[in-house]
Parts: structure tokens; C-alpha cells; sequence
């Protein structure tokens, strides 16, 4: 019999944004990049964060953030 999980696998490396390279773009390009909508920002002006737990893993925020920003650790 074959069983399936259909639970959200949890990817091991999540990128993180620097605070000191985050320029806080009102236009985010690796927010507009992040299929899964992991990157979220409280405040306006202040660096966004990735939500470990929406993100899929696919890293297609790192080479779309034009200040490197976003890296794995």
C-alpha cells in the first residue's frame, strides 16, 4: 500500500537578510520573486524577514535582491 504525506517539507537552509546590506527597496524584487510569499516586511523602511515556515526552499530570492542581501548562512 502506498502511503503519501502530503505535510510541507521544512527546507534545512533558510536564506536570511542582512540588516546591514537590506536597503529596505519599496519595490522588493525578492519579495516579488518569493513564490510561496515567505518574505514579509512589518514596517515600511525597515528590513524584511523570511518566515522559515512559508518558505519552499527554491532560493529564487538570493540572486534577485540587486544588493546581495539575502544569503544562506
Amino acid at each position: 500500500m502506498l502511503t503519501l504525506d502530503f505535510a510541507k517539507a521544512q527546507p534545512k537552509d533558510v536564506p536570511r537578510v542582512s540588516d546591514q546590506l537590506c536597503r529596505a527597496c519599496r519595490k522588493c524584487l525578492a519579495r516579488d520573486a518569493c513564490r510561496s510569499k515567505a518574505i514579509l516586511q512589518i514596517d515600511p523602511g525597515e528590513p524584511p524577514f523570511i518566515d522559515a515556515s512559508l518558505c519552499y526552499g527554491c532560493r529564487a530570492c538570493i540572486p534577485a535582491c540587486p544588493h546581495g542581501a539575502i544569503r544562506l548562512e
